[in-house]
């Protein structure tokens, strides 16, 4: 099956780049079945690249190979890169640490895939038509790798079942596993993503840092990785903030699984369940000198890109007013949309607005088991920055 591009289109594809747009065909998709494996050629009839078809999306190929030679039929391509990225994942993983992204779609150059390893659980999350013809094969793969649950999170409810979630092989029951020693619970069938955000390790790791004899407000907790983190590295009160009582519990189950006891040592940590918004309005000055603000995406679309934008200055405009003088803020955006420039943007407006005097101390990105290819820049998602408020300006 050949796809064949328009003239002075294949630029972006001599470039490595992974995807091609639907107005940059010329011809081939009439009957073409979604998910099927794609030539794609120049409007001159040279090979560029093999890919996987999907009709119903504005990228309507995205591409796994450029060697004419390997075209993906195969069982044995895809078993081979596997088995090539599972031994660099493993590579890259920190001491006494069991939970981690295996698979990071066209960051490791199989798009559509994503799959998180709690332990011995694994999580996949199959994005495109092509990525679900490879379903049974990935299934066969991790249990032959060791992993004794593999559940798969669905893009939406199963049509029968009504549930967003298959189990493979294995149990419901929610994983424990590791991250730098310290023991976490993933809530692989209700949670956000497939359970945990794996991809704030390394940073969790900087707020142990900087956390000790500090006041801590996490908002946006979730799960309360960031919270369990500035506990055991001594943080003097840590405030858990999410809208979701679920979120809430789950948090502090995990300041549980970690021997840090709510019922002994109330004055250490506060859950409260409330809206991040309202409690960065209506909050006390000159309490907190250490705020997390690690909210969920603001937009999935560029056409949302500027009410996004009002949201993040908001937040950061309140916590910069707020914060004690020389307090810091680790700040985050994880909207693929909200470029890495734009999100500095972002906090200098929310710095002048605030009349504070801002001071960059740390660049932040997603851990390594998260990183993307240089040949596609969409896939640094997570941008943050480490900052320090020093004053009125």
């Amino acid at each position: 099956m050949v796809i064949r591009l328009k003239k002075n289109k294949e630029k972006a594809v001599l470039n490595f780049h992974p995807w091609i747009f639907s107005g940059a065909i010329a011809s081939g998709e009439n009957g073409l079945p979604s998910g099927s494996i794609v030539r794609v050629e120049s409007s001159s009839g040279a090979f560029l690249a093999w890919g996987h078809y999907d009709p119903k999306s504005q990228i309507r190929i995205r591409l796994f190979s450029f060697d004419e030679l390997e075209n993906g039929s195969e069982e044995s391509y895809w078993t081979k890169n596997w088995n090539t990225i599972f031994q660099s994942k493993m590579a890259l993983l920190p001491k006494d640490t069991n939970g981690f992204r295996l698979f990071h779609s066209e960051g490791d150059g199989i798009p559509g895939i994503v799959v998180d390893c709690y332990h011995e659980t694994a999580v996949m999350q199959l994005k495109t038509p092509g990525a679900r013809t490879l379903c049974d094969t990935l299934v066969s793969f991790l249990y032959q790798k060791g992993f004794k649950t593999i559940l798969e999170r669905l893009e939406k409810p199963d049509d029968k079942s009504g549930l967003d979630f298959i189990f493979h092989t294995g149990s419901e029951k929610e994983p424990e596993f590791s991250e730098h020693g310290i023991k976490f619970i993933a809530d692989i069938t209700k949670g956000q993503k497939t359970g945990f955000f794996l991809d704030q390790r390394d940073n969790r790791a900087l707020v142990s840092r900087y956390a000790k004899d500090r006041i801590v407000l996490n908002t946006f907790s979730y799960s309360g990785a960031f919270s369990v983190y500035a506990l055991l590295a001594g943080a003097k009160t840590v405030h858990s903030l999410d809208i979701s009582k679920q979120a809430i519990e789950l948090c502090e189950r995990n300041l549980d699984l970690n021997g840090i006891q709510l019922k002994n040592s109330p004055e250490k940590h506060k859950s409260l369940v409330l809206d991040s918004f309202d409690y960065l309005k209506n909050m006390d000055s000159n309490f907190y000198d250490l705020i997390i603000l690690d909210p969920p995406a603001f937009t999935k679309s560029i056409a949302t890109v500027n009410q996004a934008s009002r949201g993040y200055k908001d937040i950061n405009m309140r916590a910069m007013s707020k914060i004690k003088t020389g307090g810091l803020i680790f700040t985050f955006s994880c909207s693929q949309h909200i470029s890495f420039d734009l999100f500095k943007k972002i906090v200098f407006g929310a710095a002048k607005d605030a009349k504070k005097r801002v001071r960059i101390l740390h660049h932040l990105t997603q851990s390594p088991d998260h990183g993307y290819s240089v040949f596609h820049p969409e896939g640094e998602y997570l941008k943050g920055l480490m900052i320090q408020v020093d004053g009125d300006t």
